[in-house]
């Protein structure tokens, strides 16, 4: 394949490879027909096909993680090196195991930014140690999420776990929405389904803090979280010793921020543009959110990191994007035309999404704070 060269139609042509399910997540054709007015055509990649019988390409960006992908994406940069492709390959397997997805964090350097204590648990008899929490300093109540993350609705099913009793190995959930409603309400609501991640539950007033990256800009929406464990729920025998949830952080975001505590009011634009720079430095991606709470001493913890998001849940996410493209492409973009600046560019906004299938057990509880 030669060296990409622009079309007749004077267009960039930046290639994408995710899975059907997940194009319009991003690939909208609001962002095409702006793309194409910036001189830029997104190109739907076949990944079955090789790449050297497609294109010419100026950019590549992908979601796909199986071994035949990456084997393609080798061979396309050693033949066209100065291609740029978003993300590495080597830089994105970090976020893919729950067991080394923060780990960078720590490093950052950020007073006051940290990660929650947590333990992998590999299998049922790591799962059944009497001195494995002890040994990893983790007190109860816990997070336990599925330590791979590979993009299926089985990756988000997480569970929260009041007492030791919860800590028990359960029946695999087949990953189907039939089957998330069996497990919270059947005979797998008491077990868990190791390879997992178990993870000290900080209370954090209900309020989640979604922050959205592409290149140097980041954007941070409020959405409505898990609400706060009350001490005195650990020790309530009769109920539940774990409780399954799923995509908890798209839920609608909680009341007016006017009136949110120290806990749950949105972070300055400032502190969310450091930490979105200091964590896309350490993974070396381009293309990526984060998930962050602030506890009770007013220290944030960042509790999940996600490759290539749904940047469509964004309002103007188009033009966030576009800007992208361009500047990795190195183009000049008229700020005036396509607007006055982009919408992921370090701020803060209010952002409602769809209720999640969570079961009417589990919200009631929700409601009542546990």
């Amino acid at each position: 394949m030669a060296p990409a060269e622009q079309s007749p139609d004077n267009a960039y042509a930046i290639g994408y490879a995710l899975q059907p399910s997940k194009v319009g997540s991003v690939f909208q054709p609001s962002l095409a027909t702006l793309a194409a007015e910036r001189g830029m055509r997104l190109v739907a990649i076949d990944a079955s096909r090789p790449l050297a019988d497609q294109g010419p390409f100026h950019l590549i960006v992908h979601k796909l993680y199986d071994r035949p992908w990456r084997a393609q994406l080798e061979a396309f940069s050693a033949m066209l090196p100065s291609v740029p492709v978003l993300d590495p390959p080597t830089a994105i397997d970090r976020l893919l195991d729950r067991a080394t997805m923060l780990d960078a964090v720590p490093g950052l350097g950020i007073p006051g930014v940290g990660v929650p204590r947590q333990v992998a648990v590999r299998d049922a008899a790591a799962l059944a140690d009497p001195e494995m929490l002890a040994s990893a300093g983790l007190r109860f109540p816990l997070i336990a999420k599925p330590l791979a993350v590979d993009g299926s609705a089985a990756s988000h099913a997480m569970s929260l776990v009041y007492r030791r009793e919860g800590l028990r190995q359960g029946r695999p959930w087949g990953g189907s929405a039939l089957g998330l409603r069996n497990l919270m309400t059947g005979p797998g609501l008491r077990g868990l389904q190791p390879p997992l991640v178990l993870q000290e539950f900080v209370n954090h007033g209900g309020v989640l803090f979604k922050v959205y990256v592409a290149g140097d800009g980041a954007t941070c929406v409020r959405r409505r979280s898990l609400p706060d464990v009350r001490e005195e729920h650990l020790l309530l025998a009769d109920d539940p010793s774990v409780v399954p949830f799923a995509n908890v952080s798209s839920l609608p975001p909680p009341d007016d921020a006017g009136d949110a505590d120290s806990m749950t009011m949105s972070p300055a634009a400032g502190f969310v543009d450091e930490v979105a720079r200091a964590l896309r430095r350490a993974l070396g991606l381009h293309l990526f959110n984060f998930d962050m709470i602030r506890g009770e001493s007013g220290r944030y913890y960042l509790i999940d990191i996600n490759y290539f998001p749904g940047y469509a849940k964004l309002p103007g996410y188009e033009i966030a994007l576009t800007e992208f493209f361009a500047k990795t492409l190195d183009l000049q973009i008229d700020h005036a035309q396509i607007g006055t600046a982009s919408s992921l560019d370090c701020k803060v906004q209010e952002l409602e999404l769809a209720r999640p299938d969570i079961s009417p057990s589990y919200v009631s509880r929700a409601a009542k704070g546990f």
